[in-house]
């Protein structure tokens, strides 16, 4: 019953946010077929809040998705992701910490489905393959949306979509003409402060609110979420050929 639910919060969440990306990206394929690559995200998803208000890569779990970039210039790039991760995490009782009769811990799916840039710091796309541009490191930033089941106030379980703020850095390599390699870490920083909250908390525990203080802030919530991995990506297209007169340009 849990992994239904969880699938239909996934497919749910693409349904409704992937639509808009999906005609951009189609939009642009149209006017430029070479600048286009599909491909796929491999590896871990971890949270961050207020059961692990520091420490990274604790109880990391998989997450897999489809990517789609399409490069504007050698410099920059956009890229459109929907993935699936999980996130855990525990808050053991010790002492006074927080008012419960037992520990307190989460496991549940989310789905991730955002467009981001990349701003390569070395000059890498180009419209021919350039041995001289075959690796880059890059900065990426965007917006992205977040669907899970949410427990907030005692529901019994509904579908949610939040916004999050992805920011990060990865490397990516030309291994040929057509095959990509890269790997990436980001950092999601999300606008809802139940991501730790699942089922129905039992024995006084609330993971918003750990110290008892009882206090609610608008501006600021501890819930956020890591996706690192690897990527594999295609170009899909023809690339462009030498002009005929035996000149070639490397520029857009």
């Amino acid at each position: 019953m849990l992994i239904r639910r969880n699938i239909s919060v996934i497919l749910h969440t693409t349904k409704h946010i992937a639509i808009v990306g999906v005609a951009l990206i189609c939009s642009l394929a149209a006017q430029a077929q070479d600048k286009l690559e599909l491909g796929l995200f491999l590896g871990g998803a971890y949270y961050m809040g207020d059961l692990n208000p520091s420490q990274h890569f604790l109880n990391t779990r998989p997450a897999a998705g489809i990517i789609v970039r399409y490069a504007f210039t050698d410099r920059l790039a956009a890229k459109l992701n929907a993935i699936g991760a999980g996130l855990s995490g525990s808050y053991p009782k010790q002492g006074d910490i927080y008012v419960g009769n037992g520990d307190y811990d989460f496991d549940r799916i989310i789905a991730d489905v955002g467009i981001t840039g990349e701003f390569n710091f070395r000059s890498y796309d180009h419209m021919f393959f350039k041995e001289q541009s075959r690796f880059t490191p890059y900065l990426t930033l965007g917006l992205a949306a977040t669907g899970y089941e949410s427990y907030k106030d005692d529901s019994d379980g509904k579908q949610r979509i939040v916004l999050s703020l992805p920011f990060g850095m990865g490397v990516k390599f030309k291994v040929n003409h057509w095959l990509r390699l890269g790997f990436e870490w980001t950092m999601r920083k999300t606008f809802t402060d139940d991501l730790d909250l699942v089922d129905k908390v039992d024995d006084g525990i609330d993971p918003s609110d750990p110290y008892r203080f009882d206090e609610k802030v608008l501006t600021h919530n501890n819930d956020w979420y890591s996706l690192v991995g690897f990527t594999v990506t295609l170009s899909m297209w023809p690339r462009k050929l030498e002009c005929n007169d035996g000149t070639r340009s490397f520029n857009k």
